[in-house]
């Protein structure tokens, strides 16, 4: 459930009126991990599966497609084997320096509820900074 308030501003004179706004709010797919951190020695293999899961009400294909080149990273879209309609888009770290970054994958769906999903992906490179490298969500 969403719930929002709004406040209203009238050319009457007083206060302005407040609105609250609720909604049910439904996921079209399950995304896990919704989002990609990358954190380790930009010398390491840094990569991670991203699996997405259609919701069967909301069922949408992504259509086959060329994921276009990014400054830091490199993504591989596939069908899972795990079910038929689910994806797993294989996100990988290119950049060889030490520094952040953020970086956004857009994937084009049928669905006219939701035409893109987009996958957020964050870097934070050190090298030799002692911490394993992870590549999961938050």
């Amino acid at each position: 459930m969403l719930v929002q308030q709004i406040k209203v501003h009238t050319d009457q004179t007083g206060d302005p009126l407040t609105l609250k706004v609720s909604a049910n709010v439904e996921k079209i797919a399950t995304v896990t991990p919704e989002v990609v951190h990358f954190v380790g020695d930009p010398g390491k293999t840094l990569e991670t599966t991203v699996h997405i899961l259609p919701s069967d009400r909301y069922a949408f294909s992504l259509k086959d497609q060329v994921i276009p080149a990014m400054k830091n990273v490199e993504a591989v879209l596939r069908l899972s084997n795990t079910r038929e309609k689910a994806w797993d888009l294989v996100v990988t770290n290119t950049r060889k320096i030490t520094g952040r970054y953020y970086e956004v994958i857009t994937l084009v769906t049928d669905s006219a509820a939701q035409p893109e999903l987009k996958i957020r992906v964050f870097g934070n490179l050190n090298v030799g900074d002692g911490s394993p490298a992870q590549t999961t969500g938050p």
